[in-house]
């Protein structure tokens, strides 16, 4: 386990850093345009709706609450280290996410894309940079947890699924460019697997206990 939250921390991590700088250097600017246009080539009222929904978890404020419940759940069971771990993982990507988005010049998304605001409860920043997506990054953390702790094919299927909507959603409603979105990506995956670095996350009666239901 730990072998393999090396090695995807370290990959996620370069993969990040290099996206990065080549969003910062413009050369993403291209490619970022032309997928922004064919996800908004045929829109409608239902896109907007569903693209609003998978935005829901990912909002700072419920991402907050969430990752609030999950800690306190793990402490419960427990599993104190990974929860300890876990906070900081999303507090530190957190944190590089507004730095990044504050000093990363990378070229804006248009005012006049975006389809819909997001629900949330907090007043909206206006940062001056969109690189990267913050609600990608916090729901590839949250989801991320649960997919690596319930090891059933039906749940980790749906979290994908998820993920993906995520990660359309926030192209479609034009308020991040899919490199954006690639980068919360990395950054959440770099967060997870750095989380459970020395963490054998699954315990072998959960593992069975998944088994089984994903059997029936």
């Amino acid at each position: 386990m730990k072998e393999r939250a090396d090695l995807a921390f370290w990959i996620s991590l370069v993969a990040f850093v290099l996206l990065a700088a080549a969003a910062g250097a413009g050369l993403l600017y291209p490619l970022d345009v032309l997928v922004l246009r064919a996800a908004q080539s045929r829109t409608s009222e239902v896109l907007d709706t569903a693209g609003v929904v998978f935005s829901v978890p990912g909002a700072a404020d419920y991402a907050g609450a969430a990752m609030l419940v999950l800690v306190a759940g793990l402490f419960l069971a427990g599993r104190r280290s990974l929860a300890l771990r876990l906070l900081a993982a999303f507090v530190a990507t957190g944190l590089l996410e507004l730095a990044l988005k504050l000093w990363l010049p990378q070229v804006p998304v248009p005012e006049v894309t975006a389809r819909s605001t997001d629900p949330s409860l907090i007043p909206a920043v206006d940062y001056s940079y969109p690189y990267p997506s913050g609600h990608m990054l916090r729901s590839v953390i949250l989801f991320g947890t649960v997919f690596l702790l319930w090891p059933n094919r039906l749940v980790r299927a749906a979290i994908l699924s998820f993920l993906l909507g995520v990660a359309a959603g926030r192209v479609y409603l034009g308020v991040h460019w899919v490199s954006d979105v690639v980068g919360g990506a990395l950054l959440g995956v770099a967060g997870l697997a750095w989380a459970f670095r020395k963490q054998s996350a699954i315990s072998p009666q959960l593992r069975a206990d998944g088994r089984r239901i994903g059997r029936r």
